[in-house]
């Protein structure tokens, strides 16, 4: 072995390298490597500055840099005790051979440019999560735009309640999804410091400029002090805990929705579908299965990142460092992808609006409405109301009578019985039990249709003006 560094001069044990080390190293390689060699670029830019080394040192270390790339280096315990930035420093001086400059990487620690190298990858992954829940924004606000006026049977307490839309439920979803990507710009502003320059915990020797470092990486500011550079994973916590969330959101619009294709509201096309190898009569649905199934892994991922954090001091540690960031990619992966299947079901999902209709026909709605109407109109009180159009509504359903054919007999007589003499006209007890009645409600943020457009151009201006602050953040990153 190639004796590194301190104290060791043996190379990693073989079930270690081989089963924590080789995966992890693995990891970077795919995912960090380019952002790695961006460091060190900087850092050479610094080192030049500092006086350490001369500009012809520079470009051949540059030139060497920029060679690097998964297919020329690898995990070697003997050569570089398989640590990525071991490897790319064994690279470099392989490519200079006795020309490598004797004060490069001198007053550096791996602490820092690692924590950087992962806030780098961090803010990437937060952009094309955040992209992902401004397209599913995107394709609810479109179905929302076809769908105010077509009634939906909507349920409290897994029963039907109240007659909705379409348009009305994807709204409130997107008014969660809109809050997401708000807490998903918070959390990448956060992200968005840079560690360089903090060292292992204390700060360095030499008198980088970590502002121009951070700058020059993309980064809106260096971290404030290095212990926090080196000690914080908050930025890790709290994107993993917005996917957690993001999760029990998708999976209750997933619930919904398979509630919808259940009770035949909705349909999916047959590339969508699935069948039973046993019962030909069934249709099934597994990629609604798939998108729940997927969100108990991005709930998971944080609790396991949260506990490998928990009880820890505030210091540098593999624990935290590097296995409490173990699954971040595969959490942004699996979130990515759920994301990505909950826009392809809204996409083809089609209305099937003769049974909307009929089932919303046929349920006793108007019973709330009803209630209102005796007391504003007549002065029953409240709750005797609700016992009097309880009892309209069961005693037709023992006659088999629907909405639309309970008679003001009938409401006379249940009236009568509680005391009450009350003569309805049979016209204004069918529009009670109507749709339109009980979806025009009055207040903001109602099923009313206009309401419903309203707050939908409203969202398409909010999640326009959220989109805009996203793209100067990726234009100020790129520049």
């Amino acid at each position: 072995m190639i004796h590194l560094t301190g104290r060791i001069t043996k190379e990693p044990n073989d079930f270690i390298n081989q089963h924590i080390l080789e995966p992890h190293f693995a990891f970077e390689l795919e995912h960090l490597t380019n952002h790695y060699i961006e460091i060190e670029l900087v850092m050479n830019r610094e080192y030049e500055r500092l006086g350490l080394i001369n500009h012809k040192e520079r470009l051949a270390l540059d030139e060497a840099l920029k060679k690097v790339d998964i297919s020329v280096i690898q995990a070697d315990p003997s050569q570089n005790m398989s640590d990525m930035s071991f490897a790319i420093e064994k690279f470099v001086e392989s490519q200079l051979d006795s020309c490598v400059p004797v004060r490069w990487h001198s007053d550096r620690s791996r602490n820092d440019v690692q924590s950087c190298a992962q806030a780098m990858f961090l803010k990437e992954q937060v952009v094309e999560l955040e992209q992902k829940v401004a397209d599913l924004i995107g394709i609810l606000i479109n179905r929302s735009q076809e769908s105010t006026k077509l009634p939906l049977p909507g349920k409290t307490h897994y029963q039907p309640a109240q007659v909705i839309t379409p348009a009305f439920y994807f709204l409130s979803i997107v008014e969660e999804l809109t809050h997401i990507r708000k807490v998903l710009l918070n959390v990448f502003d956060y992200i968005d410091q840079c560690p360089l320059g903090s060292g292992a915990m204390a700060g360095l020797e030499y008198a980088w400029d970590r502002q121009r470092m951070a700058e020059e990486l993309g980064f809106r500011k260096p971290k404030d002090t290095a212990l926090a550079s080196i000690a914080s994973k908050q930025g890790i916590l709290e994107v993993a805990a917005a996917q957690g969330n993001l999760g029990v959101l998708i999976s209750r619009l997933a619930t919904d929705l398979m509630d919808w294709l259940i009770d035949g509201y909705i349909d999916l096309p047959d590339e969508l579908s699935g069948i039973s190898s046993a019962m030909p009569q069934k249709k099934n649905y597994p990629i609604m299965e798939r998108i729940r199934g997927q969100n108990a892994h991005m709930i998971s991922f944080y609790t396991g990142i949260a506990l490998s954090q928990k009880n820890t001091p505030f210091t540098n540690l593999v624990e935290t460092a590097k296995e409490g960031g173990k699954y971040v990619g595969e959490l942004f992966h699996t979130s990515k992808v759920n994301l990505s299947l909950m826009r392809i079901v809204l996409e083809n999902i089609s209305f099937i609006e003769e049974k909307m209709l009929d089932d919303c026909a046929k349920g006793f709605f108007g019973g709330f409405a009803f209630a209102n109407h005796l007391t504003r109109e007549y002065d029953v009180p409240n709750r005797k109301a609700q016992s009097i159009v309880g009892e309209i509504i069961r005693t037709a359903i023992e006659k088999g009578v629907s909405p639309s054919g309970v008679e003001n007999v009938l409401v006379q007589e249940v009236c009568h019985k509680h005391g009450y003499s009350i003569r309805m006209d049979q016209e204004s007890i069918l529009a009670l039990f109507s749709i339109p009645h009980n979806v025009n409600k009055q207040t903001s943020g109602s099923t009313n249709p206009a309401s419903v457009e309203a707050l939908l151009h409203e969202y398409l201006a909010v999640n326009h003006e959220i989109g805009q602050r996203w793209e100067k953040r990726n234009h100020l990153a790129k520049s």
